[in-house]
Formats: C-alpha cells, structure tokens, sequence
C-alpha cells in the first residue's frame, strides 16, 4: 500500500535527521543552502516555493516535491497557483512531468 503524502514527508525527515548524524557536514551545506535560497528576498518566499515545486515536478522528484508542497501551502499559496507552476514544469519537463503533478494532486486532496 502506497503511504500517504504526509507519511511519506514524515518518513523523509525522520530519515533526514539519520542523515545529519551520519554524515553531518553534507548535512549542514544542504541545510545551508535552503536556508540561503528560500527566504524572502527580490522574490517573495511563495514564489520561491512555487519555483522549487516546479522544478521539482520537471525533475521527477516526489521527495522533493513533498518538501516544496509543505512550502508552497506554509506560505499560502492557492490551489490555482500551485498548479500554475505545475503547468510550467510539465511544458518544460513534458508528458513524464505529468506523472509527478500527480504527486501535487494527491498532497492537495489530503489537504481536505
């Protein structure tokens, strides 16, 4: 049986949090560099979710776009902007980009 969105996002950092103590300094410079990214800046910090989360369905990553989709709905974005980003990710990333919008779609349903 598949896990749900959240469980799967639950599983990601409790895993995560191995990763910091086995391998600690790689840890640290992912750490850093989210931390350098994704605050508010020229671009707000939604629009920067909504941009990783598009990258992350062009790049076929479900771990990753479990992490964006906790982002983009943190900072309020609506159904109709995450699936806008999602649209310009699929026009970049093609029909295999389709597959992961449904990894949006199954985060947004748990959602309600």
């Amino acid at each position: 049986m598949e896990a749900k969105p959240s469980e799967a996002l639950a599983e990601y950092k409790r895993l995560s949090g191995i990763m910091k103590q086995d391998m600690p300094e790689v840890m640290k410079n992912v750490g850093g560099l989210f931390q350098a990214a994704l605050p508010a800046g020229a671009l707000p910090a939604k629009e920067k979710a909504l941009i990783g989360l598009g990258i992350s369905v062009a790049i076929h990553c479900e771990t990753c776009i479990l992490v964006f989709m906790e982002k983009c709905l943190g900072a309020g974005a609506t159904r109709a902007e995450i699936l806008e980003a999602c649209a310009v990710a699929v026009a970049l990333g093609g029909g295999p980009a389709t597959a992961y919008v449904a990894q949006v779609l199954k985060v947004l349903e748990e959602q309600h």
